[in-house]
C-alpha cells in the first residue's frame, strides 16, 4: 500500500477547535484512505501566526526545521512515497514538507496553497517576509492542487506560467446516517413558520461582520413568518446577540456551540441555510447545509459560487448587497415549492460535484501519476 505523509501547517486535522480548515484536512485524510493510500500525519506542528513579527517567523521556522530533522531521521530507512501538505500560505508557510521531501528524495504536493489579502496597510506589506518563506516552499512542489481559481491564478502569477498546477474539486464527506434528534435548546417548530438556520464561530473581524450583514438582510422581512436558529459561540457572542436584539425574541434562537452531528441534525430539520459569506474563501458549511437538503441564501462572493449553484441549489446576491440578499431569503421563505425543488437539487449538486468519492478517485489518479513520474525521473538520474 502506498504511504502518504500528510501535514496541515495551519492546524492539525485532530485539533480541538473546529474550522473549515480542520474539516477539509479531515476530509482529505478520509479521501486518501478511500483511494487506497496509507496515510500518516507527519507532524502536528502549527506554523500559523496571527502576528507578522520576525521573531515569530524565526521561532516557527526553527521549530519546523527541528521537526523536519526528526522526520528525516525517523523515515530514513522506510520513507513514505509522497509528502502532501494541506493549505500552506503566507501566515502558515510549510518548512517541513519541502525539507523532508528534498532530503529523502520524495515528491512534494500541496493542496490549497494560497495567500492572504491582509497586511497591505499604508502601501506596505507587513507579511512580506512570511510570503517570501511560503513562496520558497511553493517553488519546491511537484504539483499544486488548487481548490479555487484565485489560488491557481496567484501561483501562476507569483511563481511563473510553468508552475505545475491542477484544478481539484472542493469536496465533503458522505452523509451522516444516524443523526441525533435536534438539540433540546431549540423550541418545538411550527410547520407554518419556515425555519432559517446559520452556523459560524463568533469571532471578531470577518465573522462578526457577516452576522451584521445577516441582521441587516433580515430586518425588512419581519412582515412574514420565519424563525432563525444561530449555531455557534465565541468571544463576540454578546455583541452578536445585541445585533439580533432588534427582532422579536421569538424569532431568534441561539443554540450555542454544538457537536458536528447535532449541527447536521439542526440543518436537516430546517428549511433554508442563510450566511452572507462576505469574503468567504471556500465555505464548507454551505456544502454541509446542501448535503442535508437545505437551499442556500448568500452573497456571490469569493468561494461561495464554487460550492453553491446559483438558481439551482440556492440564491446568490451581489456581494455586500443586503437588500438583494434579503429579497433572496424572502423568495425562499414564501415559495415552498421553490424550497422543495432546491432542496432536492442541493443534495444532487453535492453528490454529483463535491462528493468525497469523486475526490478519492481524483487523488488516486493524480498522486499515483506524480509518484510514478518522480520514480522514473530518479531512475534516469541514477543511470
Amino acid at each position: 500500500m502506498t504511504k502518504i505523509a500528510f501535514y496541515a501547517p495551519v492546524k492539525p486535522p485532530d485539533h480541538p477547535i473546529p474550522s473549515g480548515d480542520r474539516l477539509i484536512a479531515q476530509n482529505t485524510l478520509q479521501a486518501l484512505s478511500l483511494a487506497g493510500f496509507e496515510t500518516e500525519i507527519a507532524s502536528r506542528h502549527i506554523a500559523y501566526s496571527k502576528r507578522p513579527g520576525l521573531e515569530y517567523l524565526q521561532a516557527r521556522r526553527d521549530d519546523a526545521l527541528a521537526e523536519a530533522d526528526r522526520l528525516v531521521a525517523q523515515w530514513r530507512n522506510a520513507p513514505p512515497e509522497l509528502f502532501l501538505t494541506y493549505h500552506p500560505y503566507c501566515k502558515a508557510p510549510d518548512w517541513i514538507g519541502p525539507t523532508v521531501s528534498e532530503q529523502l528524495g520524495l515528491p512534494y504536493v500541496t493542496m490549497e496553497a494560497a495567500h492572504t489579502g491582509q497586511g497591505f496597510e499604508n502601501g506596505g506589506d507587513v507579511w512580506r517576509n512570511w510570503r517570501e518563506e511560503a513562496h520558497k516552499g511553493f517553488r519546491k512542489a511537484n504539483l499544486h492542487l488548487c481548490l479555487k481559481p484565485s489560488d491557481k491564478a496567484y501561483l501562476l502569477d507569483k511563481l511563473g506560467p510553468n508552475t505545475p498546477v491542477s484544478d481539484f474539486p472542493i469536496f465533503i464527506d458522505r452523509l451522516v446516517q444516524d443523526l441525533p434528534p435536534p438539540p433540546q435548546v431549540l423550541p418545538q417548530r411550527e410547520e407554518s413558520s419556515p425555519w432559517l438556520v446559520t452556523a459560524a464561530m463568533m469571532r471578531p473581524g470577518k465573522k462578526t461582520r457577516n452576522f451584521q450583514l445577516l441582521a441587516e438582510a433580515l430586518l425588512p422581512l419581519q412582515d412574514i413568518a420565519w424563525t432563525l436558529t444561530i449555531i455557534g459561540d465565541g468571544p463576540q457572542r454578546a455583541d452578536i446577540e445585541k445585533l439580533f436584539a432588534r427582532f422579536d425574541a421569538r424569532r431568534i434562537w441561539f443554540a450555542g456551540e454544538l457537536d458536528h452531528p447535532s449541527v447536521l441534525a439542526s440543518f436537516k430539520t430546517s428549511d433554508v441555510f442563510v450566511w452572507p459569506g462576505w469574503k468567504e474563501p471556500i465555505g464548507m458549511v454551505y456544502l454541509e447545509a446542501q448535503m442535508m437538503g437545505l437551499p442556500v441564501a448568500a452573497f456571490c462572493d469569493m468561494g461561495v459560487p464554487l460550492v453553491v449553484n446559483d438558481g439551482i441549489s440556492g440564491l446568490l446576491a451581489k456581494p455586500g448587497d443586503t437588500a438583494e440578499l434579503g429579497s433572496a431569503i424572502r423568495r425562499l421563505l414564501i415559495d415552498k415549492d421553490l424550497r422543495t425543488k432546491m432542496s432536492a437539487s442541493a443534495k444532487h449538486h453535492v453528490e454529483q460535484d463535491h462528493s468525497i468519492n469523486r475526490a478519492a478517485d481524483e487523488l488516486d489518479r493524480i498522486l499515483t501519476s506524480v509518484i510514478k513520474s518522480h520514480q522514473q525521473t530518479k531512475k534516469r538520474d541514477d543511470r
